[in-house]
């Protein structure tokens, strides 16, 4: 089942949440011509420990879900609190996993998905890759794998009780902890944590951004018995020339975001560089060569010229699931976040239109190799 995050809007009530899944998710899925869509469900913090003591708000929420051709099977733990400030930048890294607040509401978000699930179906929690890069030090690293190891505990209890299985999958990003693929292949050979209960999120924007390449990287899992449990369908902006006078202009329209948008390119001579956030302002910027830049554009629809998608690297992962490549049941989640941000060329009239493009989109994906 095709979900779709429920981050692109706030939500900071049950009763705020339902009548986003009315208004938007419901009308997103009616106008996409789709069954049944999932909700990526997100909730911040103190909302979600709530709804984890609130028994019969989570029967309401499970009703709602049902008469509106809607379900959850995996939720995005990642950021903690508030999602849509004016100013987000490097505090959705907070508080990272060597604090037990972040064990904590992750623990929430199980207890109330097994509770929302659908008979039979397995569940998936995508999370932060342990936190920002720095400050981060051995004793922090320490106190992450001892709260992932009581986590396991956790899912491997609620799996007895609910017998719903629920897998934690952590999602590497440019700048982090783990800032690629190949930092959580590296970090889960030696961690110590349970591979049934824990593994990878592959966001296919961060992907394209570090240049991994999706084989080699179920490749390197599979070498350790890991797993990828999530896919979160999203396109980075494709710079193919910084020589190019038309970029800056072109970016411009992207230049007020409240998010942290990390760049990783290669200079004119073949020399790589990265940077938390893209300034072409900044004269340490290198002019020649080519950049990605973490930016969750839509899928169906590219930047204006000369800017592009990363589409073409999400086209080849989902033809790789199609075939049968990955051995476990995968998650699919849309994350295109940014929807409130993106400039007005891009967005077709209301939100639930929007969405509704980019499911209708990536269910097409799904079944043929490209869409038109």
């Amino acid at each position: 089942m095709l979900s779709y995050c429920s981050n692109v809007v706030a939500a900071d009530s049950l009763s705020a949440l339902e009548h986003r899944l009315v208004s938007l998710f419901s009308a997103a899925r009616e106008l996409a011509h789709v069954e049944q869509l999932g909700v990526g469900l997100w909730l911040p913090a103190r909302t979600m420990a709530q709804l984890a003591e609130d028994r019969p708000g989570r029967r309401r929420l499970a009703q709602v879900l049902a008469d509106n051709g809607l379900a959850v099977v995996t939720m995005n733990a990642f950021p903690y609190g508030d999602f849509h400030g004016d100013t987000i930048k490097h505090a959705v890294y907070q508080p990272n996993w060597a604090e037990s607040t972040r064990l904590a509401y992750t623990r929430n978000c199980a207890e109330v998905l097994s509770d929302l699930l659908p008979e039979g179906e397995c569940g998936s929690i995508s999370t932060l890759p342990l936190g920002w890069s720095a400050p981060w030090d051995d004793e922090s690293d320490a106190s992450s794998r001892q709260h992932l190891r009581t986590l396991s505990d956790e899912l491997q209890r609620i799996e007895a009780e609910s017998g719903h299985r629920i897998r934690l999958a952590i999602e590497p990003e440019p700048g982090c902890v783990i800032g690629s693929c190949r930092d959580a292949i590296d970090w889960f050979g030696g961690a110590g944590v349970d591979p049934q209960h824990v593994g990878l999120c592959l966001d296919i924007c961060h992907l394209a951004v570090m240049h991994e390449n999706t084989a080699e990287v179920l490749a390197g899992l599979s070498s350790i018995g890991f797993d990828v449990v999530k896919i979160q369908a999203s396109n980075a902006i494709q710079i193919d020339d910084l020589a190019d006078g038309k970029i800056a202009d072109a970016f411009a329209e992207f230049a007020n975001s409240p998010y942290l948008h990390q760049v990783f390119g290669v200079d004119g001579d073949g020399r790589q560089w990265f940077r938390d956030d893209l300034s072409l302002g900044d004269r340490s910027t290198p002019k020649t060569g080519s950049a990605r830049v973490h930016y969750h554009v839509p899928l169906h629809i590219s930047p204006p010229a000369p800017l592009r998608n990363t589409a073409h690297i999400l086209t080849e992962t989902m033809a790789m699931l199609r075939e049968g490549v990955l051995s476990e049941p995968v998650h699919i989640e849309i994350e295109t976040y940014t929807w409130e941000v993106l400039p007005s060329s891009l967005r077709m009239g209301s939100l639930a239109e929007d969405l509704a493009a980019e499911i209708s989109w990536l269910d097409e994906l799904m079944c043929v190799r490209d869409p038109a």
